[in-house]
Order: structure tokens, then C-alpha cells, then sequence
């Protein structure tokens, strides 16, 4: 088994993402603790611990933290695995929204780094699933895409700040309505095995990021293809809403 005995924590393991890769980690003998807000939805197993925590909380991150270092005596890898994912609400005037969005997606992972590389001094691998669309404006995905841009800035400047006492992988998947969990899990599975500073979900994202780097006029291709099916989507949620009338008096 090539990660027997490796003792690894992964954040939100009832997500699509966490349901693939945890059959995947305990099939290669790792001992895994969980930390999920709705820990009875995964099954049980004998190199697995679970504990009930919000991802999205930076201070029940912490605890997670503790609460494995307790259970394992020590953490190998730490798989950042947390998100929560906006789309066509970039207009929508709601702070409590968005203060969640931040919190899942940028506060909470980089409090999580901090308390990981304060309480452990050496030999820790961090493991962060990052997203394609932090590499370039994408209509419908303002926030999201935001959320995910600043905890990869503070991932890239971090990693160079701290230098070779720790490891950090990034695992960028594709778009979320792209993006396959299977193959993403597999991405980030490779990662554990091998350490790399950067893997992405799909072969093709290489190719991707080379046309948009040697020929910037297609990425107005993209964004109106973006826009356009924005558009549409926003013309269905139109459509639903007058087809579902409020029955409130």
C-alpha cells in the first residue's frame, strides 16, 4: 500500500470531491481523520475518525487541528479540501452571502495554514484544491473566482515565505459545473503519493493556460462565452420563478 500508516486529515470528507478520495486514502492503508459538518453521512471505518465540525469556521478548523494531532500524535498531509461555490449572484446584495463565501473559501483555509505551520515546526505536506478560474475574469464566477484568488495569493507568497521546512501542493480543478470528482480526487491522490508544487485535474488545462498566454485575444472568446451563458442562465431562473408563482397571501 503506498500510503500505509500515513496519517492524513481531510477537510469535508461528505463533499463530492471528499466521497471520492477517502475510499481512495484508507483503500492505500492512510489513517485518516475527518472533519465534516454531517460526519453520519460517511460509513465507518477502522483507520478512520470523525469528528463534527463547519469547515467554514476558522476557530472549528482549529479544533479539527488539535483534535488530529490528539488521535494520530502527528499529521503527515493535510488536504484543504473545503469550498463553497457561487455562481450568477455576483449582483445579489447579500452580506450574510458573502461573508459565508469568504469565510469557506478564503479566511478559514488560510487560518488553517497559519495554525498548521505554527503548531508543526517541520515535515508537514499541505495539500489546497484551488480553481481554473482564478486564472482570469469569468463572468458569473465574480465571487466565487475572487475567493479562490485571494487564498491562492496568500498560498503562493506563503509558500515562498516559509520555504523548504514544509510542503505545499495545489491541485487545481476545472470549473465546478466541468469539473469531474473522480478525477479530481485522483489529481489530488497523486499529489499525496508525489509532492508537486502544482497538478491540475485535466491534461488539457496545461493547453488552456499556453493559448491564453501567447494569444490574450482569445480571452474575449471566453468572456463572451462566459457572458452569453450567463445570460441564458439567468433567463431560466426568470422563467421558473414565473412558472412557480409565491403562494404566500
Amino acid at each position: 500500500m503506498k500510503l500505509s500508516s500515513k496519517k492524513i486529515v481531510l477537510s469535508s470528507g461528505s463533499s463530492p470531491l471528499g466521497k471520492e478520495l477517502l475510499p481512495m486514502l484508507l483503500a492505500e492503508g492512510a489513517l485518516v481523520v475527518v472533519g465534516d459538518s454531517n460526519p453520519e453521512e460517511i460509513p465507518n471505518h477502522p483507520n478512520l475518525q470523525k469528528y463534527k465540525i463547519d469547515p467554514s469556521k476558522p476557530d472549528q478548523m482549529e479544533r479539527l487541528i488539535e483534535s488530529a494531532i490528539e488521535t494520530l500524535d502527528k499529521i503527515d498531509v493535510f488536504i484543504l479540501n473545503s469550498e463553497q461555490i457561487s455562481y450568477a449572484e455576483d449582483e445579489n446584495d447579500d452580506w450574510n452571502k458573502l461573508k459565508s463565501l469568504f469565510h469557506s473559501n478564503t479566511l478559514a483555509p488560510i487560518r488553517t495554514v497559519q495554525r498548521l505551520t505554527n503548531l508543526i515546526s517541520v515535515g508537514l505536506h499541505i495539500i489546497v484544491v484551488s480553481s481554473d478560474l482564478t486564472n482570469g475574469p469569468t463572468p458569473g464566477f465574480g465571487l466565487y473566482g475572487s475567493s479562490k484568488s485571494a487564498l491562492d495569493y496568500f498560498w503562493d507568497s506563503f509558500r515562498k515565505q516559509v520555504g523548504r521546512e514544509f510542503r505545499f501542493s495545489r491541485v487545481i480543478a476545472l470549473e465546478p459545473k466541468q469539473s469531474d470528482p473522480k478525477r479530481l480526487a485522483k489529481s489530488v491522490l497523486s499529489s499525496v503519493v508525489r509532492p508537486k508544487k502544482k497538478r491540475y485535474e485535466h491534461f488539457f488545462q496545461w493547453g488552456n493556460r499556453f493559448f491564453f498566454k501567447f494569444f490574450p485575444f482569445l480571452d474575449f472568446f471566453r468572456s463572451l462565452a462566459y457572458s452569453f451563458r450567463l445570460k441564458q442562465e439567468k433567463k431560466k431562473k426568470i422563467s421558473s420563478n414565473e412558472l412557480n408563482p409565491s403562494t404566500e397571501n
